[in-house]
Parts: structure tokens; C-alpha cells; sequence
């Protein structure tokens, strides 16, 4: 087996040979490069790979080394290794592209792991795009297409549209794995070593096509000219601008005319929903349709022989990725998976296996870690059903479910923990549908998702943790996430969440910054049919929940002067609603407990800018920016910590001096009552 090439990167010789010798040792080849230059050649004429660059490189820096290394083959991984306190830097390398990043000093056990991790990766990227020396209808073929009629006819066109040059038009629903498809078509064609170049349509402004895609722009500077001799892809051609789909039009007859003229070859493929060309231009979908060859993909509710193949590949990748050992699947998850009617396609099984897989154990992969609520829906476009989330009884309601949402890119953060006081940051990726929201070690890369079996402490700040990694101080993002609807989210992050001003108006900005995505698959709101009383409503602290259309909080807070008795009703609208009511609301503290903190070792974080001090009189280090900013904070809290819910929570939650401990109980009894059989009665003392 030809050995695994690693460059390694790094100004201080003994590092290089100290890494060296230990990789050739493992059984490596490695070869070392002492600045960005000399690694881009070494990248160009020996095709590693991986490589292990230090951040800190004389020359070119160590970000922009990076970016040249991902341009120059995108498919190597790229490790990053950093001193202590440049983990700004860091989280920034891996928004750019970086696998991973390790900090010196490292330990051997972690740079082999972090080592077999990232290629471990590269190569299952690598297997699923290779299609090239693929038999139509091997193994290996139909492990991703299936092996029914509808998946082997697939097999066949894809094989018949990559031996000719005409452009080819991929139809059918979301979810469907067309640009996937695309790739395949290229891989298997003679263009296989020539450029594919992605464009998505949904993305595309006016700007961009003037600049790239207009007639005008051709050939040079446009994606023609960068796509030259291989496959130009428009993915979702039906989300482009209806005002640009007649210039694009023009466009693409103006390549045709140039390609007839000088062979200056382009295979233009383009993917869409309705193959009859419905909500595209006429004249683009009869240029395309006239030129072009269809390949309809079919839904998978008409494959549904494909989908034990298809979870079997799911459970594989994702008990990799999440690090459980799964050695059987239920032939019970078969059957029932294969009843569903997925009108999300394999997207949405994909997602719905990778929820699975991180919701369970290990050993065996049951029913018990799907999400069946969410996929029940009985006929692709039915209206949804409504959960009593109660009594757990279905019931037909007026009004929509909700599209789960994730985001459009991925952005990072730095700030501080509050109560480690280190340097910290966050990276906020897209997942795909049925996800939820996952936290993940910044350095390891462990998962944990963000759930209530998963909380460990609520003291002073809701912790998450499964024995594998701990994330602290979680409430305020899960809260912005909540309030954006934010379904499906990686957030990547030290041991501490950062905690900014201590208001959740940072997160808001990110999010907005990184702009919301809907997804093909739907998330349903909880909604009650019972009261659900926690703690004593008469002295407090309590916390009522009961069933109502729509989220809002009562809450009363109590403590001695300067704050006094506090109140704050607040209903959930928008999230416009969220940012200027509830998210610039800051975390708060008296003096006497910030003392007794740091006496225990926390608290380090707080700083005058980043947290409300009070003293026995008076607030002492900053105006409040609500004179019931307190009370408002606890409202934010609530709001995060019941997002551990994974959903929606449609009720008018009364709160009397409650926190996280109250907050907590209240979401296990709502899991608990979703969990049961039979409606639950009211508590004593309750409504």
C-alpha cells in the first residue's frame, strides 16, 4: 500500500525533526518545508496528503499560506499548530479551511490522533466523489445509488451523459444528491482532470453575473474561461433572479456560438426541480431543453428498496465522524425508515441518521434515537401533523409546521470565558436537516449535542457535557439560536463559550452576519395540553408553564436593594423583537458573590465591560440598560436553556425568582411528558 505523504511546516529545525522522525516511525512518508513558499512547491510537485504548518512561518503568514494551500488542491487537509494564546488565530485558520488545529506543546498520542482523524477524512471525501474507474452497477457504485430499477436507470444515464459534450439538465426534488450527480458526470468524462467550477444560483447577484457569467464578460475573467475544457455546474437553477434568467439566457448562446466557432470546449450542467421547466424562463429552459440531454431523479419515496443501503452508509460515516462504536443496526430501523415517506429525500435521511447516531449509546443503533415525531408525516405534501407534546396523541391543527433552518456559512467569534477568564471563541457551521444543535471541542473535535441528558451543572451557568468533552456557560447562544429558530448548527468552541458583554447581542450579530437558510425538512413546535408546575408558585422560586398558541414569559424577580422587586412580560414576535427586548439584557452579579467566585476559582472572566457589579446600594460599574435589565437578563436565560428542548415551545411560562436549576427541572418534565403515553395531571399547587 503506497504510504500516506505529510508535509510538515515549521521554522524551528528541531521541530521539523522531531515531527518527522515520529511520522516516519508510524509508518509515514514526510517531507518538511521552513516557510509558506517552499510548502506551496513541495504541495504543487508531490501532491501530499496533509500538511502540519505551524501558524507562526516567516514569509507569507501562516492564514494566507493556508489559503493558498486549499486553492491549490482543495481536497488536502491541512492541520494548523499553534503556540499558547494564539487561539484567535486558530479558529480563524479553521474558518478558512484548516482540519484541525493543535497547541503546543502536544502530546504524541494527540498529533497521531489529529494525524489519522485528517486523513481519515481526506479519504472519505476522496471516496465519495471518485467515480472514476467505477463499473456501472458494482458495489461500489450502488452503495451511494442504490441498487433499484429507478437508482440502476439513474446509473445509466449518468454513464451515457458523461461520454457526450452536450450540457445536461438534472430534475427532481431537494434533497436528491444532484450536485453529486454532477460530479459524477464530470469524474466519469474525459474533462476529469480539468476544472469543476460550482456556481449557486440562489447566491448569484446582479454584480457577480455582470462580473463573471454576462455575455460581456466572456471569455476572459469569466467562469468560462476558469472552467475551461472541464464541466461548469449551475446548481439550483430555479432560485435564480427572474431578472437575470433571460441574460444568462444570452449568455450561455453566446458560449455555444464561441464553442461551435473555436472547440473552445465547456460542458455546461444545470440542476432544477420541475423537469418541464416550470418557474424558469422560457427562453433559458428551451435553449437548455434543445441543446441538452434530461436526466430525471427520481424521489426517494418511489426508491424505497435504496434506503437500507443508504442508512447503512449513513451510520458508517457518522459513527466515524461522531466516534461511537455502532456495530448493528435494528432490522427494526430498516423497516420503518423504509415506510416513511421522505419528502426531503436523502438529504433529510441523511440528517435524520446523523441525529441518530449522535443520539445513541453505542453497541446497537434502535428506534429509540430517531426523531419518529418529525418524521411521521404519512404522504409527501400532506399537511403536517401537530403534536400534543403532552399526551403524546397527534392531532390535526390549522397552521404550518415550522422549516427548520441552519445557516448560510460559517463565521467565528473570540471573546472570553467568564468564569475560566481564558482566551476563548466559537465557530458557528451549517448542518444539514433533523442535525439539532451540536457543540464541539475547538481542538479534539469531540461532540456533544445540545440536549438536557446531557447537562452536568447548573451552578451559576448551564454545562453540557458526555464524558468526552465539557462545554460551559452555554445559555446565552443557545438563547440567540432560539430566538433566530436556528434548527440545525455545529458551534465549535474551547471549554467555554466567550461571554462577550454578557449580553447575547454578539450572537445575534453573528448569526445575522452568517444569514439563515431554510431546509426541506420541518420542525414542530411543542405544544402543551397540560400545566407543568416546578418549585412552590406561592413562595417561590417556581416556574409555570401552561398551554397557550404562542411563547411569552411573566417574570418576577425579588432580590434585596438596589434591584428590589423586578417584572418583565415579554412575548416572542421576531426576532427583531428578541434583540431589542431581551438579548442586550447582561449577565449580573452582587459583589459579596463575585467574591465567594472567585475564591472558588471562577469568575476570572469578569471584567467591567462584561458583566453588571452591584453593591449593597447601587450598581458599581456600569448604567443599566433597562432599569429592569436583570429581570430581563433570567427572561434570556430561560429562553437558552429551554432550547435544549431541540425545538420550539409553544407556552406562557409564569417565573417567580427562578434560574438555571428551575429552568432544567422544567425541561426534563417536558421531555418526561413526551415521553409518556397518557396526559400527565397538573402538579399539586398548580393552575
Amino acid at each position: 500500500m503506497k504510504k500516506k505523504r505529510i508535509i510538515v511546516v515549521d521554522d524551528e529545525a528541531n521541530i521539523r525533526e522531531t515531527l518527522k522522525d515520529i511520522l516516519t516511525d508510524e509508518g509515514y512518508e514526510v517531507l518538511t518545508a521552513v516557510d509558506g513558499e517552499s510548502a506551496l512547491r513541495l504541495v504543487q510537485s508531490e501532491a501530499p496528503d496533509l500538511v502540519l504548518q505551524d501558524i507562526w512561518i516567516p514569509g507569507i503568514d501562516g492564514i494566507q499560506t493556508l489559503k493558498l494551500l486549499k486553492n491549490a488542491d482543495p481536497d488536502i487537509e491541512v492541520v494548523m499548530m499553534s503556540g499558547h494564546g494564539a487561539i484567535d488565530t486558530a479558529v480563524k485558520a479553521t474558518k478558512f479551511g484548516a482540519f484541525d488545529f493543535i497547541e503546543k506543546p502536544f502530546s504524541m498520542d494527540h498529533l497521531l490522533r489529529t494525524v489519522a482523524k485528517a486523513l481519515k477524512s481526506r479519504k472519505g471525501r476522496l471516496a465519495r466523489r471518485r467515480s472514476v474507474g467505477f463499473t456501472p452497477g458494482s458495489a461500489a457504485d450502488r452503495r451511494f445509488l442504490g441498487a433499484s430499477r429507478a437508482a440502476k436507470r439513474l446509473q445509466r444515464s449518468i454513464v451515457t451523459a458523461a461520454e457526450k459534450s452536450r450540457p445536461v439538465l438534472l430534475a427532481g426534488e431537494e434533497g436528491l444528491g444532484k450536485r453529486y450527480a454532477a460530479r459524477m458526470i464530470h469524474n466519469l468524462s474525459d474533462r476529469r482532470d480539468h476544472p469543476f467550477i460550482e456556481i449557486n444560483c440562489a447566491e448569484l447577484d446582479e454584480i457577480q453575473f455582470e462580473r463573471t457569467l454576462s455575455a460581456a464578460a466572456l471569455p476572459a475573467r469569466s467562469r468560462f474561461a476558469l472552467a475551461e475544457g472541464g464541466t461548469l455546474f449551475f446548481d439550483s437553477l430555479h432560485k435564480l433572479a427572474p431578472a437575470l434568467q433571460p441574460r444568462l439566457a444570452e449568455t450561455l448562446a453566446a458560449h455555444f456560438a464561441q464553442e461551435d466557432a473555436d472547440g473552445d470546449d465547456v460542458r455546461i450542467v444545470v440542476s432544477f426541480i420541475d423537469p418541464t421547466g416550470k418557474g424558469l424562463d422560457e427562453r433559458l429552459f428551451t435553449l437548455l431543453d434543445e441543446t441538452g440531454e434530461l436526466i430525471r431523479m427520481v424521489p426517494l419515496r418511489r426508491r424505497k428498496t435504496d434506503i437500507p443501503a443508504f442508512v447503512e452508509r449513513f451510520v458508517d460515516l457518522f459513527a466515524d465522524e461522531y466516534g461511537k462504536h455502532i456495530e448493528k443496526i435494528d432490522p427494526q430501523v430498516f423497516d420503518t425508515l423504509s415506510e416513511l415517506p421522505w419528502p426531503g429525500n436523502i438529504g433529510q435521511l441523511q440528517g435524520a441518521v446523523e441525529g441518530a447516531v449522535q443520539r445513541c449509546e453505542e453497541g446497537e443503533l434502535t428506534l429509540t434515537s430517531f426523531d419518529l415525531i418529525s418524521l411521521s408525516d404519512p404522504t409527501p405534501g400532506a399537511q403536517p401533523r401537530r403534536l400534543s407534546a403532552v399526551a403524546g396523541e397527534p392531532t390535526q391543527e390549522a397552521g404550518p409546521s415550522l422549516r427548520q433552518k441552519t445557516l448560510k456559512t460559517s463565521l467565528v467569534l473570540c471573546g472570553q470565558g467568564l468564569h475560566s477568564g481564558t482566551r476563548t471563541g466559537l465557530i458557528l457551521s451549517p448542518l444539514p436537516p433533523d442535525a439539532g444543535v451540536v457543540f464541539a471541542d475547538i481542538t479534539t473535535g469531540a461532540r456533544v449535542p445540545a440536549r438536557i441528558e446531557y447537562v452536568r451543572s447548573t451552578e451559576y451557568a448551564t454545562t453540557l457535557s458526555n464524558g468526552h468533552v465539557t462545554i460551559k456557560t452555554i445559555e446565552h447562544i443557545m438563547s440567540a439560536l432560539s430566538s433566530y429558530q436556528v434548527s440545525n448548527v455545529l458551534i465549535k468552541i474551547g471549554d467555554e463559550a466567550p461571554i462577550m458583554d454578557g449580553s447575547a447581542l454578539d450572537f445575534c450579530s453573528l448569526i445575522e452576519d452568517a444569514g439563515l437558510e431554510e431546509q426541506d425538512a420541518l420542525v414542530e413546535p411543542i405544544r402543551l395540553t397540560e400545566t407543568i408546575v416546578v418549585g412552590d408558585p406561592a413562595a417561590g422560586p417556581a416556574l409555570v408553564a401552561e398551554p397557550a398558541d404562542a411563547f411569552s414569559v411573566d417574570y418576577t424577580l425579588e432580590y434585596p436593594a438596589p434591584i428590589g422587586r423586578q417584572e418583565h412580560t415579554y412575548a416572542f414576535d421576531t426576532p427583531t423583537t428578541y434583540k431589542e427586548e431581551i438579548a442586550p439584557a447582561r449577565t449580573f452579579g452582587f459583589l459579596d458573590d463575585i467574591k465567594a467566585l472567585n475564591e472558588a476559582g471562577l469568575a476570572a472572566g469578569g471584567k467591567l465591560s462584561n458583566f453588571v457589579l452591584i453593591g449593597a446600594d447601587r450598581v458599581l460599574n456600569t448604567p443599566l440598560r433597562y432599569p429592569n435589565e436583570p429581570c430581563r437578563h433570567k427572561i434570556l436565560d430561560l429562553i437558552g436553556d429551554l432550547y435544549l428542548l431541540g425545538r420550539p415551545v409553544l407556552a406562557k411560562f409564569t417565573a417567580i425568582r427562578s434560574g438555571h436549576t428551575q429552568n432544567i427541572q422544567m425541561v426534563k418534565r417536558i421531555t418526561m411528558a413526551l415521553e409518556r403515553p397518557e396526559p400527565i395531571r397538573a402538579a399539586a399547587g398548580g393552575r
